[in-house]
């Protein structure tokens, strides 16, 4: 499947070859509900908060991190993707796919700003 995504359209809104929307790069086009429902999972928040030093990793990675079977954790990050505040590249191998915090809304302070709100990511606990 491909990531590749048409021009913005008229809400700043792409679509990706299957024609589901994918937000715009730097928050704009992100729906609020979408991206803290997918960052409201303690899971999810605990890997994004790992992303957040700007590496990218693959789900089996993730997995032997947070000591999790592979298959939820793919599923974790695929919802984190669909909702914008996750995004994914091919790594050297084809087959490996390799997740990250858009460098787009990732700041140097350790801050995520989604477009409708900032949120502090590292220097958290819990």
């Amino acid at each position: 499947m491909s990531d590749a995504v048409s021009p913005p359209g008229p809400e700043g809104v792409v679509t990706n070859m299957t024609g589901a929307a994918a937000p715009v790069a730097g928050g704009k086009g992100l729906a609020p509900a979408k991206a803290f429902a997918a960052l409201g999972n303690p899971l999810r928040w605990s890997i994004y908060q790992m992303l957040a030093d700007g590496r990218a990793m693959s789900a089996s990675q993730v997995a032997a991190v947070v000591k999790r079977d592979f298959d939820g954790v793919s599923k974790h990050l695929r919802v984190m993707r669909a909702a914008g505040v996750l995004a994914s590249k091919r790594g050297e191998d084809r087959r490996l796919e390799l997740y990250h915090i858009p460098q787009a809304l990732l700041r140097a302070d350790g801050v995520v700003d989604l477009g409708f709100c900032a949120i502090r990511v590292r220097g958290l606990t819990g």
